[in-house]
């Protein structure tokens, strides 16, 4: 399409070049909304579109979509007296932190939003929440562990009192994760019998850090015993001595927290060199169809989490809409379901800030008022002022999933455990990764 017919389709205004690349954005177009020289409310959105963490934002472009057709975004955000309309700027990480935060510069210093969104591992949060803080501008964060958010924003897990000024966040953490993998574990150990060794690949970054901090000792309460690698750098090709270390191990259980392309590249060398953990429950990786698709019958029975899944009972606090139908909906276009359509409440948790301030202007303000919400959302209860595990964070529990050969789908992402989230509907039973 040309850039002409762009703008046609999408609302004069509405593309924006910044950044080191086009920018995508929506605008509400509302009628009469500039009556009275009302000055209009910019959000804007930092996510990878494109890049190692593809996946990550594969629904985003949709989720925008439906949230331009919601009354408060097409129509405007009605505050006092007036009626602002909306205008939403996606900027594409291209998977880059460093880009990441540079568009988080540009976005606050170029483009003039009013608010930020950030979603997507701390590869895309930290940098975004970083400038965020320090540009003194209001930023809404979602997908990232909560201790390596806040980790990055001074504060210390053990002992969480700082509270950043301009920043919340949903989502789980890391001891969130291992306590989901605990119980798929321990249903694994009751049917084979295993000595409780896990093998733990981390990574030296923001989540290996995190998780090598906070998986052993809840593993270990639980009966279970580390067996860890040493730190690796991202990007590593050869795992040979760290497989070794496993097998020699004799490792029943397999768990680790890497970058898509290098579980990619771990998961092919365990294959071929004989390494066959009972049971592999991996995090940050294979969450969404095409990781799991590009490995093909290598993710058969591989388990991992999911923080949002088409059963919970949550609904769209805009439209009333279920999980269940939002995840219909995008697979009759889309394809399987992915959790990142939790993304959606990012724009919810907004709407809900912005129409609690008299100013939606006001950095200060909106800052303030990002830290009171406390909403149902399609992600789930989204309550920051409730101090959480840390000031600015609200919790939403995973399950443990499975990627299973399916009936609708060569391979599908089952529910096999809920203990965190009972709320969720068990779709299959959990079966050993080497069955």
């Amino acid at each position: 399409m040309s850039r002409r017919g762009l703008l046609r389709a999408a609302g004069a205004g509405a593309v924006v070049v910044g950044g080191g690349g086009l920018l995508q954005a929506c605008s509400s177009g509302i009628k009469g909304a500039n009556s009275g020289g009302t000055k209009g409310i910019t959000i804007g959105w930092i996510h990878p579109l494109t890049g190692a963490l593809a996946g990550f934002g594969a629904p985003d472009n949709w989720v925008i979509s439906k949230i331009k057709q919601t009354t408060p975004y097409k129509n405007g955000f009605k505050i006092g007296s007036k009626t602002y309309p909306v205008t939403i700027k996606s900027y594409d990480t291209q998977s880059s932190p460093t880009r990441a935060g540079d568009l988080a510069k540009t976005a606050i210093l170029n483009d003039g939003v009013d608010l930020l969104l950030a979603s997507s591992t701390p590869e895309t949060v930290n940098a975004v929440a970083s400038q965020a803080e320090s540009l003194h501008t209001p930023l809404i964060c979602s997908n990232i562990p909560w201790e390596a958010w806040y980790v990055n924003l001074g504060g210390n897990p053990q002992k969480p009192t700082v509270k950043p000024k301009y920043v919340v966040m949903y989502f789980l953490g890391a001891e969130h994760l291992v306590k989901a993998f605990i119980p798929m574990w321990d249903r694994i150990h009751s049917q084979l019998h295993t000595d409780k060794v896990v093998a733990a690949a981390f990574p030296n970054d923001s989540d290996g850090n995190a998780f090598r901090a906070v998986f052993p000792p809840i593993a270990k309460a639980a009966g279970y015993t580390f067996d860890m690698s040493s730190p690796y750098p991202d990007g590593t090709t050869n795992y040979s001595s760290m497989i070794s270390q496993f097998k020699s191990a004799k490792a029943d259980f397999f768990t680790n927290v890497p970058l898509p392309p290098d579980f990619a590249t771990m998961w092919k060398q365990a294959v071929q060199q004989g390494f066959k953990p009972k049971l592999a429950t991996v995090a940050k990786v294979l969450l969404f169809p095409p990781d799991a698709y590009a490995l093909g019958h290598l993710v058969d029975n591989v388990a991992t989490d999911a923080w949002w899944a088409p059963s919970l009972p949550w609904v769209s606090s805009f439209t009333g809409e279920t999980c269940q139908q939002m995840a219909s909906e995008f697979e009759a276009s889309h394809g399987q379901w992915n959790s990142n359509i939790s993304n959606y409440s990012l724009f919810e948790a907004a709407h809900a800030a912005f129409t609690s301030v008299t100013d939606p202007h006001d950095k200060t303000e909106v800052a303030d008022a990002i830290h009171k919400v406390n909403i149902h959302a399609l992600a789930g209860p989204l309550n920051f002022a409730s101090g959480g595990p840390a000031p600015g964070v609200a919790i939403t529990p995973p399950v443990g999933v499975q990627w299973q050969k399916g009936t609708k789908y060569p391979l599908e992402m089952q529910v096999v455990d809920n203990t965190l989230q009972p709320q969720a509907k068990i779709t299959a039973d959990l079966k050993p990764t080497n069955q």
